[in-house]
């Protein structure tokens, strides 16, 4: 008997499918069940996207279906035309291996989807390419490049929104609290590298690169706890940057514009030291830089150069530094020689 199309209003994805006439309706659709589920939609219209996703996960999840030999059909035929109880145990025993069979399927079933929609979804980055994710509550992250993100497939309604973050990304997110005590579903945690990111809205730059882990706050509000600190966490102002390294957590103000640039396909540049932009070289694009005179790394530069085309950025900044930047696209190796 199928549930009443109430019962059916908080429903959440993972509920759906371990819902029985959920499950007979997909996996073996007719008019009558069709038209439950288009009222259960038309009345929950919530429920259209966990629906569609729902139907997707389990119309996924393929089985091999075991046919019944020549021998098993005609064991089972004579068994049914015996009138002995002798005659009548074959058709018990094999009835019973193959139901069992049908609920082992579905139990591996079960947990097949089960796993797949509690799997957390992980998304990374290659060499050179950027990506804009929306994450379940609307917010939304570029990634940079050679890079990960990591995050709970469906958020608890009631619960923290978190994400992990390897690498570096810029962070919009959305704001819940308006008023009066931060409930649990609104805040929004990044962990990254050792430091925790606890957000209310705002925009903001997280890298955790090479042992350093930075963050940077272009507006709103964010605080900073270390793993296993106890104390009073560290709150940003718009316009600060605070970096983790050797242990020591350390703020200081930034140029907004300037940090976070890569996100619109830039770089900006103010007297910054050609030696960090090197290690970009190598973290973004997966180059090994190799020069042939360490002065050059003492070099610094300042303007502003575009990330659209490596090879057009390349000569630029050479033209800029009167160097001359040569790739082995064998090697990896960027090899970078005075003029």
């Amino acid at each position: 008997m199928k549930k009443q199309i109430s019962a059916y209003e908080t429903y959440t994805l993972a509920e759906l499918i371990n819902d029985q006439d959920f499950l007979v309706w997909v996996l073996h659709p007719d008019e009558q069940s069709d038209s439950h589920w288009r009222r259960i939609e038309n009345t929950y219209p919530q429920l259209t996207e966990p629906i569609r996703q729902g139907k997707a996960i389990v119309q996924s999840m393929k089985f091999e279906k075991e046919d019944l030999s020549l021998k098993d059909q005609n064991e089972i035929w004579n068994a049914i035309q015996s009138e002995t109880t002798s005659r009548k145990t074959p058709v018990r025993k094999l009835w019973y291996r193959y139901a069992a069979a049908a609920v082992l399927a579905g139990v591996l079933l079960g947990i097949g989807i089960l796993y797949q929609v509690n799997q957390p979804i992980a998304i990374n980055t290659p060499y050179g390419k950027l990506k804009t994710i929306t994450l379940p509550d609307g917010s939304l992250v570029t990634l940079n490049a050679n890079s990960t993100i990591k995050y709970d497939r469906n958020w608890d309604k009631n619960g923290i929104r978190e994400v992990w973050i390897e690498g570096e990304a810029f962070l919009k997110v959305k704001h819940l609290n308006t008023s009066g005590k931060v409930l649990d579903r609104e805040r929004f945690v990044v962990h990254t590298g050792n430091v925790n990111v606890e957000v209310l809205g705002t925009s903001f730059n997280v890298n955790d690169r090479r042992g350093r882990t930075e963050v940077a706050l272009l507006e709103g509000k964010i605080s900073l706890g270390l793993n296993g600190a106890v104390g009073k966490p560290l709150v940003l102002s718009p316009g600060d940057i605070a970096a983790f390294e050797h242990g020591k957590l350390m703020v200081k103000p930034i140029n907004v514009a300037e940090y976070a640039s890569w996100k619109d396909g830039r770089l900006n540049f103010n007297n910054v030291p050609v030696a960090k932009i090197f290690d970009y070289f190598e973290d973004v694009y997966g180059y090994k830089v190799v020069v042939d005179d360490q002065e050059i790394l003492k070099k610094r530069v300042s303007g502003s150069m575009s990330t659209q085309n490596e090879q057009v950025l390349f000569k630029t900044l050479g033209m800029a530094l009167n160097l001359n930047f040569n790739l082995n696209q064998d090697t990896k190796q960027l090899m970078i020689t005075s003029k």
